[in-house]
């Protein structure tokens, strides 16, 4: 009796700490300025024919198919309300656009996403003048069904991830009204190239920590200290890489080693070894600024949740830099190839 008296207290308090640590409601939001008049901007978005362009979800299919539906009634009776897609990876999910008057400056949505989301997501876009130039802010919010509410953070997460990948693409879809023409908009580019092995290297390596500092600044000090070890007579001989043994993204965490791959190397400081990576990886080639690099890994890890494969976390997560600084002055050139080993 005493027994089960014990074991049910223990159970109410646990389920009230969970009740109070995790509510499932999660919220991401990402905001930017464009140098386009809030009307033209406005007129773009009433129409979801054009969201097609841009919706971030559809990047993981685009020959998924996509249809138009008009449930509303009204001023905007002319134009479709609903955007549905239907593919064998993203499933079926569909995107409502509430009414609203003509050039308004907020955008609604009820988005329907279960390849991506347990529930319904609500989508929204708020729109601000500022003289010339309109400030864009994007808005997902959430709540988690009951027993997925410890994975509250992770969804949030993924949320601003989401958002900021949306408003990357809306930018690039806008810039055609863009009011000064040296002003560049340009989403990152994401080519997914599936499953592969990966070949040995010869490199030197260092350690790398990151826990608050910005990651370019730590990866430029540390591929700087390698070639500075490795002298001038050492010409690397393939893209420098880097393979991240932990990482905690929510948390701003990274630990794993620089390398930079070289042969018949002149006597130096550094002693080269040969890095064997085994297993299998998904592959996606990520084009444009280090400063959305984690973006590419959203993107990998979606593209992996999708597929239903495992992450194997006894295995490195590499980064092969293929077009970089030393490459090329234009950031929106830059060419990394990112690897995420799977069981």
């Amino acid at each position: 009796m005493i027994v089960m008296l014990l074991l049910a207290v223990f159970l109410g308090i646990a389920l009230l700490s969970y009740l109070l640590l995790f509510n499932g409601r999660f919220f991401g939001r990402e905001g930017s300025i464009i140098d386009a008049p809030i009307e033209v901007i406005s007129e773009d978005l009433s129409d979801l024919t054009n969201w097609q362009h841009w919706l971030p979800w559809l990047l993981f299919e685009p020959d998924a198919q996509v249809t138009y539906e008009n449930s509303n009634t009204g001023v905007m009776s002319i134009l479709p309300s609903c955007l549905v897609w239907n593919g064998k990876r993203i499933k079926e999910g569909f995107l409502s656009l509430e009414a609203a008057r003509p050039n308004s400056p907020y955008f609604h949505t009820l988005l329907e996403a279960p390849a991506f989301y347990p529930s319904d997501v609500h989508f929204n876009i708020d729109l601000t003048k500022q003289k010339d130039r309109t400030l864009i802010s994007i808005q997902i919010t959430g709540k988690l069904p009951f027993f997925k509410r410890w994975k509250q953070t992770n969804y949030k997460f993924r949320a601003n991830k989401d958002a900021e990948l949306a408003l990357l693409k809306l930018l690039s879809h806008l810039s055609k009204y863009n009011t000064i023409s040296d002003q560049e908009y340009i989403a990152p580019a994401f080519d997914w190239l599936n499953k592969t092995t990966l070949d040995h290297v010869d490199a030197v390596t260092r350690p790398f920590s990151v826990r608050d500092q910005p990651m370019s600044q730590k990866m430029d000090q540390g591929f700087h200290d390698l070639i500075t070890s490795l002298g001038s007579e050492n010409q690397p001989t393939g893209p420098a890489f880097a393979l991240y043994k932990k990482v905690d993204v929510i948390h701003h965490y990274f630990s794993g080693r620089l390398g930079i791959p070289v042969h018949n190397l002149v006597p130096c400081e550094l002693s080269p070894e040969r890095i064997v990576l085994k297993g299998t990886y998904l592959h996606l080639r990520y084009s444009g600024s280090y400063q959305h690099l984690s973006l590419a890994w959203h993107v990998l890890y979606s593209f992996m949740r999708l597929d239903r494969q495992q992450h194997n976390r006894r295995l490195y997560g590499v980064e092969f830099f293929e077009v970089g600084p030393t490459h090329t002055d234009s950031a929106k050139e830059f060419v990394t190839s990112i690897y995420l080993p799977i069981k």
